[in-house]
């Protein structure tokens, strides 16, 4: 079965953290976000996977060069950035006119996203992931309206919402046609061209969409976003770290490889310290990522928080 990943965008919500990294590779608890979902979804059944990629995109490319041999992964690039339904006609030529399932690469669908893409397969008929619990504050993901169990309209970042229902990412086409609307779609207000409105064509078009509930679902394209998906991890993988005797861990929390720690170190609950960073002496840091080869001096407090890769933090720089 055949996966379309979209992972091209710039991530413009976590600049700068994603300037120089793509958002869906960065890392929580030692793997990009965008590895959490292909395991996910080989889980399931998946075995052919494209991923749409653009922004610094050889280093999506250049991670999954040794992913298992068993799986076929491709990429495909968007030169433009004109939106998800544009990032999902990028890989018209992988689809072929094969089902496929597209799933936006920086969204995290706890505890059930197995069982959901069991269900969502064996059907023929389009399908999609919506949460209830999600706070739509950004407009940042398609509103749906549903009448038993069946999609009645989605609209893409609304700034009226008609329901407590939004879009988690995640749909499964049963044939290729949605290219066929995409071709014809008109861009929007925001100069985009979005999967949600060609799904609502195909609403407009008397095309039956099956909506299946998940309890929730992670937006990791910000900080609070990846801070929860951080304890999502962190739970559903049990870590427990300990370090040295001047290093305290308050569980659940991850330490990569080569770090080093100074005097009365606080670590946790809920903190993710990458690979080679180096923390100084009195220093807390809770519900926060660390990227690799970030510098955190003495004396630091930093809580809710992601540090970029090669962060120098000074002791007058505290991240509360």
């Amino acid at each position: 079965m055949k996966a379309v990943l979209l992972a091209a965008g710039i991530g413009k919500r976590l600049d700068p953290i994603t300037k120089y990294i793509p958002k869906p590779m960065i890392n929580i608890c030692g793997k990009p976000i965008i590895e959490y979902i292909v395991n996910d979804i080989v889980k399931s059944g998946f075995n052919e996977i494209c991923i749409v990629v653009g922004h610094e995109s050889e280093q999506i490319k250049n991670y999954f060069n040794n992913y298992d041999e068993k799986i076929k992964i491709s990429f495909v690039i968007q030169d433009e950035y004109k939106g998800t339904a544009h990032a999902t006609y990028c890989a018209k030529d992988f689809v072929k006119n094969d089902p496929f399932l597209l799933y936006l690469s920086d969204t995290l669908i706890p505890f059930e996203i197995n069982f959901l893409l069991n269900k969502m397969i064996k059907l023929e008929e389009i399908s999609i992931l919506s949460s209830e619990n999600f706070a739509n504050v950004s407009m940042s993901v398609g509103n749906i309206l549903v009448e038993k169990n069946y999609v009645h309209q989605i609209s893409e970042k609304s700034s009226t919402l008609k329901s407590k229902l939004a879009w988690a990412g995640v749909a499964f086409f049963n044939d290729s046609s949605i290219f066929n609307i995409i071709k014809n779609l008109s861009l929007s207000t925001r100069g985009e061209y979005d999967i949600t409105e060609a799904m609502d064509v195909m609403l407009k078009n008397d095309v039956k969409i099956r909506n299946y509930f998940c309890k929730e679902f992670i937006d990791c394209g910000t900080l609070n976003g990846l801070t929860k998906g951080l304890k999502y991890i962190l739970n559903f993988n049990k870590r427990k770290s300990s370090f040295s005797d001047s290093l305290t861990t308050v569980n659940p929390c991850y330490i990569g490889q080569n770090c080093s720690f100074g005097k009365n170190v606080l670590l946790g609950p809920y903190s993710s310290i990458e690979n080679n960073v180096s923390i100084g002496d009195n220093v807390e840091i809770k519900n926060s990522i660390i990227l690799d080869n970030s510098i955190i001096s003495s004396n630091n407090v930093i809580s809710n928080s992601i540090i970029s890769k090669n962060a120098i933090i000074s002791k007058d720089d505290n991240i509360l």
